[in-house]
């Protein structure tokens, strides 16, 4: 896959809206894609969308995941001039997102509305005024103004329980040089790495048999994915994941993939991340090891809940993480390498 045709791809699904549980939009353009690489493609109980490529040796196989769900919001309550009270689905925050237009998945299509915090020319009498005195902005300040009546909403099929994310014309990314810029890089660039890899497995196939798992609800605790590949006869859970880039990890922003050590749900296994840092050697980069913190994944969620044997957590630089976010190119690309050498060696 070309960096064109892979940037290409990568819109699409950020612009498709699929906050968690309400996945529908993105579902039709994986299971496409899927459609046209993987022996086999089903969609599950839980939501995910997967794809199985044969390999070569008997025994355990692998099984690959990338969340297509992303952060967004929930409707906790609809107030009588019509404004809807929101709350997070997953690690969104009113910060992060900022006042601007949000659509809200109602039941007849797409209602669009403003995240608002209010006029700022108030006093004391306005919850306005305390975010102005340097308070951090929090749900409860905000509200989603949509100028529509709660009967004109209820026909629309928007009510207590609708999910919301940042309006689609917000979501269009942008290329500044080398890097791509926007929200739900996480985790729809895993889902395009996915995609990549599967191309460049085509002629060759894998060592073992690899299921691809476009994962569900990940974003509010690795639901899809845990159930899924409990499932599976797999011995090893490979998350590829948004790679946090921060100063006390000693993390960067470059073409060289993050693999991590340990997050907030457990450790990844040794030998496994072993075989991905000689691996990346021997295609010219490196990997930068990261022992995070606010994070899980995937991965080592179903790894604690006894799933699956062996874990590893291969990511893809970002900056902003769960905001607008900047990722490396190059960054993407290697991920997708090292990904294939994997599971081409076994």
């Amino acid at each position: 896959m070309q960096r064109t045709e892979l940037l290409d791809i990568l819109e699409r699904l950020i612009v498709a809206h699929s906050p968690s549980g309400a996945e529908s939009e993105v579902d039709r353009i994986v299971e496409e894609a899927f459609r046209s690489r993987a022996d086999e493609v089903y969609q599950d109980e839980a939501g995910n969308i997967v794809g199985v490529m044969k390999g070569g040796r008997r025994g355990p196989g692998v099984a690959v995941t990338g969340h297509k769900d992303e952060i967004g919001m929930i409707v906790k309550r609809v107030e009588a001039d019509g404004r809807l009270r929101v709350r997070n689905v997953g690690g969104a925050y009113p910060w992060a997102i900022g006042e601007g237009p949000v659509d809200l998945l109602g039941e007849q299509g797409v209602v669009t509305g403003i995240l608002s915090v209010g006029t700022k020319h108030v006093s004391a009498e306005s919850n306005a005024f305390v975010v102005k005195q340097d308070r951090a902005l929090t749900w409860d300040l905000v509200w989603v103004e949509t100028k529509l009546s709660p009967e004109a909403l209820a026909a629309q099929g928007v009510g207590i329980g609708t999910k919301g994310v940042v309006g689609r014309h917000r979501k269009r990314p942008i290329v500044i040089g080398d890097y791509i810029c926007g929200y739900a890089l996480d985790c729809k660039a895993a889902v395009a790495i996915m995609l990549s890899a599967m191309d460049q497995l085509s002629g060759t196939r894998p060592a073992r048999d690899t299921t691809f798992i476009a994962s569900a609800e990940e974003e509010v605790g690795g639901v899809g994915a845990t159930y899924r590949i409990g499932e599976l006869s797999v011995d090893t859970a490979i998350a590829l994941e948004v790679g946090p880039v921060a100063a006390e990890y000693q993390t960067q922003n470059t073409g060289d993939p993050i693999l991590l050590y340990q997050d907030s749900v457990g450790l990844y296994s040794e030998r496994v991340n072993r075989r991905l840092e000689a691996l990346a050697r021997g295609l010219g980069f490196g990997v930068q090891r990261a022992c995070v913190t606010s994070f899980g994944s995937d991965a080592s969620i179903a790894k604690k809940a006894g799933r699956v044997a062996c874990s590893a957590c291969l990511c893809y630089p970002a900056e902003n993480t769960h905001g607008y976010e900047i990722c490396s190119i190059a960054g993407i690309e290697n991920t997708a390498r090292l990904l294939v050498e994997y599971l081409r060696q076994g």
